[in-house]
């Protein structure tokens, strides 16, 4: 998808709706609902929004490229594996943390995307997973990881960070420095081949 500028107003109402969807849900949000959340009328609410499925669109995709971009950054690196599990990790908690309301639409309303969209949407997840997949191998291959499954891995290491956008919108950044260095702490206890690392 690519990167459009958006105005400061429509990005008030991107931000206000991520946060009406991660409270009542995509379905149970009214254009109504978000009219009063932003101040405005409908009618006016439409002269910068086309619809409520464009603002699923928006937010499901521009955090798809946020994951997107920062694994691309990652894998690029001249580093070893386990140096791009830790970036890999820095950069799932620090997109929780800094957009925390999109990121609830993200995981959870993406099943309200159109058959088209959706298809683009998981295509996209399905491309992001299997590059994380490429990087965990690496670090099997080198015995830098225990040798599970790639799909066990992979679930795993990412359960382990799909809470992390609930904890609280004001986290400082010594609470997020301490939340990456206990969720590497507890992964990597369980996939660390210790007598490599």
């Amino acid at each position: 998808m690519p990167k459009l500028k958006i105005s400061k107003r429509k990005r008030e109402i991107l931000n206000a709706a991520a946060v009406l969807f991660r409270y009542k849900g995509y379905a149970a949000t009214s254009m109504r609902d978000l009219a009063e959340k932003v101040g405005l009328e409908v009618s006016s609410l439409y002269s910068h929004i086309k619809s409520k499925e464009e603002i699923l669109i928006t937010l499901c995709f521009h955090c798809a490229n946020l994951y997107s971009d920062g694994l691309n950054q990652i894998t690029e690196m001249d580093t070893n594996a386990m140096q791009k599990i830790d970036a890999i990790i820095d950069l799932h908690i620090n997109i929780a943390i800094d957009h925390p309301s999109s990121i609830t639409v993200f995981n959870d309303e993406w099943k309200h995307l159109s058959s088209e969209d959706l298809s683009r949407f998981l295509k996209m997840r399905k491309s992001y997973e299997k590059g994380i997949k490429s990087v965990l191998q690496e670090g099997i291959n080198n015995s830098l990881l225990k040798d599970y499954p790639l799909d066990m891995l992979l679930n795993t290491m990412l359960s382990a960070m799909r809470w992390i956008h609930y904890i609280k919108n004001d986290i400082n950044q010594l609470d997020r420095i301490k939340t990456q260095e206990v969720v590497k702490t507890i992964l990597f206890a369980g996939i660390v081949n210790n007598k490599k690392r």
